[in-house]
């Protein structure tokens, strides 16, 4: 069995989202996910966050596929004076259900709405009526423009849409703006009202409803057309917003030392940077840079180890901590992705995502990729078109020689400029299959 498919204990199955108060254990310690209660933190708070993860934990930040920050390796003692170090530092958290909003609410001026107001109001619903509500249990209140939530699953959404009439918001069940089932229109009063009554159907159900729960029977599907937004790009490099310009820095594979997160804050605010957001898709967003101090700041952030190259392979793929960090992985996923990217090029031009997991959980993606690969007692498994937890088509223990294969594979076979889920579908399952397995 090759390195990158080194085996640790068996998974653990976990039921809550981790937090300062009920940090979670993984491979390398206990984890804690923070939720900001700002939008945006000055470099100086970035630079608090990156001291107390050097002192509390073992070093390493990440910022996951939804946009929230994590601290590895604490222990029980270090966890308890990681939570005192951020009170100190004036950080204040959120807590319970998370209702997520885009990362540039209220500063994009392409956007059908302003998402905040009413993500508040559904906040304070929630705790004025003391819903018990699943740990895992997420709301998305989109308002659309550049960065919208589009691909992001949620149990409630509620999409914003301009029309005739002024703003509606649209509300649907279990998925992304793409794939959740609508089931009411109203404008923004009415559509808080109505979301607090589903969840109160969900609290209704027991601890662990989720959004699928909520099937035909309890609530009908919405009647007639409904507006499907595009897909929203990764975000990373110069994004225009307006007539200005975003800067996104991705993490690579969601992961960084707090030593280059530090150089990085001290170096954005010589720039004149006065805050930093966490976006979805694992990265930060630098607002408020032009000019020099743009392109600056792109040279900054390149040499701590940040993604500045929208068209870098690696940004095509979610990766969650693999077994160096989770001990539920059964695969190094960060030295597998790393092995894709130099093995298997083709897969990586046009492609609408691709998926490493370490087990058939698929946490740092839920849905179905165009690629996912998933550690399994067997080795790694290929699953294209599909979920970490489907049954995977072909299984290797030589993830080096299978992308190998099918990189000779994709490279021969695909046609000028056709994209990668066209030629899966074309090359069909068995020529897949016999490529990752080394079968002819």
């Amino acid at each position: 069995m090759s390195a990158a498919l080194r085996l640790p204990p068996p998974p653990v199955r976990r039921g809550a989202c981790p937090s300062v108060a009920a940090p979670m254990p993984t491979g390398d310690g206990l984890l804690v996910r923070l939720r900001p209660r700002a939008a945006g933190l000055s470099p100086e708070k970035w630079r608090a966050i990156a001291a107390l993860a050097r002192r509390h934990g073992n070093g390493l930040v990440e910022v996951t596929a939804r946009g929230n920050l994590q601290i590895r390796g604490l222990t029980a003692d270090s966890a308890r004076m990681l939570a005192s170090g951020l009170d100190a530092a004036d950080i204040a958290l959120r807590s319970g259900t998370a209702i997520e909003v885009p990362p540039l609410s209220g500063l994009d001026p392409s956007e059908a709405a302003d998402a905040t107001p009413v993500a508040a109001a559904i906040e304070a619903a929630i705790a004025a009526r003391g819903f018990a509500l699943a740990p895992k249990l997420a709301v998305v209140v989109d308002g659309g423009g550049v960065l919208s939530l589009a691909d992001m699953v949620a149990d409630l959404r509620l999409d914003a849409e301009r029309t005739a009439e002024g703003v509606m918001w649209r509300i649907s069940t279990a998925g992304d703006a793409f794939s959740a089932r609508p089931v009411a229109r109203a404008d923004a009063a009415d559509a808080v009202e109505t979301v607090v009554g589903l969840l109160g159907l969900l609290a209704a159900l027991g601890p662990a409803a989720r959004g699928r729960d909520l099937g035909e029977a309890l609530v009908p599907a919405l009647a007639g057309p409904t507006v499907r937004p595009s897909l929203p790009p990764v975000p990373v490099g110069p994004i225009a917003v307006g007539a200005g310009q975003v800067l996104g820095l991705r993490l690579p594979y969601g992961r960084i030392h707090a030593d280059r997160l530090e150089g990085l804050a001290n170096d954005l605010e010589r720039l004149g940077a006065t805050e930093i957001r966490l976006a979805p898709h694992r990265a930060l967003l630098v607002p408020g840079l032009a000019g020099e101090a743009l392109a600056a700041t792109i040279r900054a952030a390149a040499a701590h180890g940040f993604r500045t190259d929208p068209d870098a392979p690696g940004n095509a793929i979610s990766v969650c901590a693999g077994s160096a960090g989770c001990a539920s992985g059964l695969i190094d996923t960060h030295a597998v992705a790393d092995l894709l990217v130099a093995e298997a090029p083709s897969l990586f031009g046009g492609a609408p995502g691709i998926h490493i997991s370490g087990c058939a959980k698929g946490c740092a993606h839920p849905a179905a990729a165009a690629v996912t690969l998933a550690g399994s007692a067997g080795g790694l498994g290929l699953v294209p078109g599909g979920r970490a937890g489907d049954e995977p088509l072909a299984v290797t223990d030589d993830a080096a020689a299978a992308f190998a294969r099918l990189e000779a594979l994709l490279s021969r076979e695909r046609a000028p400029g056709e994209p990668l889920d066209s030629l899966l579908d074309r090359l069909g399952r068995s020529r897949l299959k016999a490529a990752f397995q080394g079968r002819t």
